[in-house]
């Protein structure tokens, strides 16, 4: 599985067609399905696999074309955008994109109480509790998990995924 992974990472960034931009919301939108095949989630008798986009939705219909007819832990997907904390409601993976600090904490804050993965690109945010932070610098992607962060939250986060990233193990979050 992780041979995989890596073999998509090198087909995605190889691909010339695409602009940096466009190959780095790519990526982002795969590593979204792909981190979840890596981390273990409290119990949950849900039907779908749930990604939710909180504020912008940097992909378009990117994400639903990506994840049409796949599953995630042996469930279809189901993709969710919405624009207020208090409308997240159940789901498994949230990607933030909240423009403020207090904004993207009180998201953090919520998905810690309700056993949900965080990812966001936004600077700082595995520091603050984010479990997952994604960036892009120059062609190289950058994956910073805070791993306090994921284990106060009930989520278990396999080794592959663990072994391409840099790990905050405690006091970060």
């Amino acid at each position: 599985m992780r041979r995989l992974f890596f073999a998509l990472l090198l087909v995605l960034i190889s691909t010339p067609h695409l602009h940096a931009s466009d190959m780095e919301r790519r990526l982002e939108a795969v590593f979204l399905g792909r981190f979840a095949n890596y981390i273990e989630l409290p119990d949950r008798s849900r039907s779908r696999f749930v990604i939710t986009l909180i504020d912008d939705n940097p992909f378009g219909g990117m994400l639903d074309q990506i994840y049409k007819d796949k599953t995630i832990h042996g469930k279809p997907i189901e993709i969710r955008t919405t624009t207020r904390v208090r409308e997240i409601g159940k789901t498994d993976i949230l990607f933030i994109t909240l423009s403020t600090t207090a904004d993207r904490q009180e998201a953090i804050d919520y998905a810690q109480r309700n056993g949900i993965v965080t990812i966001s690109e936004a600077r700082g945010f595995a520091e603050r509790g984010g479990i997952i932070q994604l960036n892009f610098v120059g062609q190289k992607t950058q994956i910073k998990i805070n791993y306090a962060a994921a284990q106060k939250s009930g989520i278990r986060i396999g080794a592959p995924l663990l072994s391409i990233a840099t790990v905050l193990r405690g006091g970060e979050s």
